[in-house]
């Protein structure tokens, strides 16, 4: 027997009465996105570039970026766990956003090394 559920000061419904919502087909947020991303755009908002910063398509540029995008992930993912106030998660998904999209783009660049995980990314050897 279901207990019944009281929200506000309508009549109480039980818990099977409650409308359900629809979520989204898995990843289609995540896929739109993706596709929404505009490098001229969203980046300025998100961390700190020079405008020559942003336009540069070399592999080497983009392997800078992919770094500062890396820090600033990894910032915002200790001031969440940390519980920070200054923690933004509208900040976080677009900051994810625009890593996943710039590592999907440079890993069409023919010759480029993205993709590949280095130590020097994550601190010093914790084995060494």
């Amino acid at each position: 027997m279901q207990r019944p559920v009281r929200y506000g000061p309508g009549p109480s419904r039980t818990a099977q009465s409650l409308p359900r919502r629809r979520s989204p087909g898995r990843g289609t947020r995540a896929a739109q996105s993706y596709a929404r991303y505009d490098r001229s755009r969203d980046l300025p908002g998100l961390i700190a570039l020079w405008p020559w910063e942003i336009d540069d398509a070399s592999p080497e540029g983009r392997q800078r970026l992919l770094a500062l995008l890396r820090r600033a992930l990894r910032l915002e993912r200790q001031r969440g766990i940390a519980g920070h106030w200054t923690y933004d998660l509208a900040r976080h998904s677009r900051l994810l956003a625009a890593y996943r999209s710039e590592l999907a783009g440079s890993k069409a660049i023919p010759g480029s090394a993205d993709g590949q995980v280095r130590r020097q990314d994550f601190g010093p050897d914790p084995g060494a």
